[in-house]
């Protein structure tokens, strides 16, 4: 389970955000704030795991850094702003999404942060890695729309996500008749 706290003065917002673990149960509500005050004593009280805040300010952010370090911080954000995003990653922030996101969307970021992730908008991953070209552009140049993979390849991805070992992998039919003939060419 992931402890959210939720920190908005919007309070169509905080509705709205109040329904994250009607759609994923994973995800717990310990709190939700509108005033820098009552987040820092709601963090003190119970255990967080992830603070969701609406449109912080500079001062919330720096004040955030300086106290609770340990706690995932995902931010919201109006969309006309380019360096906002950035100015929240630089300042602790582990994801910056826009204000408008799904709930989807801010649980996905949420448990992201949850593991130690970072989650930022494709625009701004373009602009801190110019060199290599957008994953769309790749999928686009493929014709298809969509990455093709080998039937070897998906039976690995299959077992990968299963949680299998590379041990565990070696040893399903298909990869380990390839591996052999692998090795035995070498």
């Amino acid at each position: 389970m992931v402890a959210v706290a939720i920190f908005s003065t919007d309070p169509v917002l905080r509705r709205n955000l109040e329904q994250l673990p009607r759609d994923d149960p994973a995800v717990v509500i310990v709190g939700i704030v509108d005033e820098p005050s009552s987040l820092w004593e709601l963090a003190n009280r119970n255990r967080v795991d992830v603070l969701v805040a609406d449109t912080p300010t500079r001062e919330l952010l720096a004040e955030y850094r300086a106290r609770h370090d340990r706690i995932a911080l995902v931010v919201l954000l109006e969309g006309e702003d380019a360096e906002a995003p950035l100015q929240a990653l630089g300042a602790g922030a582990s994801a910056a999404l826009d204000r408008s996101a799904s709930r989807n969307e801010i649980i996905a970021a949420v448990k992201a942060v949850a593991t130690g992730l970072v989650v930022v908008p494709p625009d701004l991953l373009a602009t801190l890695l110019p060199e290599a070209p957008p994953a769309d552009d790749v999928l686009k140049a493929n014709g298809a729309g969509r990455a093709r993979l080998t039937r070897r390849e998906l039976e690995v991805l299959a077992a990968m996500a299963d949680g299998a070992s590379n041990k565990a992998i070696y040893f399903i039919p298909h990869c380990q008749v390839s591996r052999r003939r692998d090795t035995r060419q070498a």
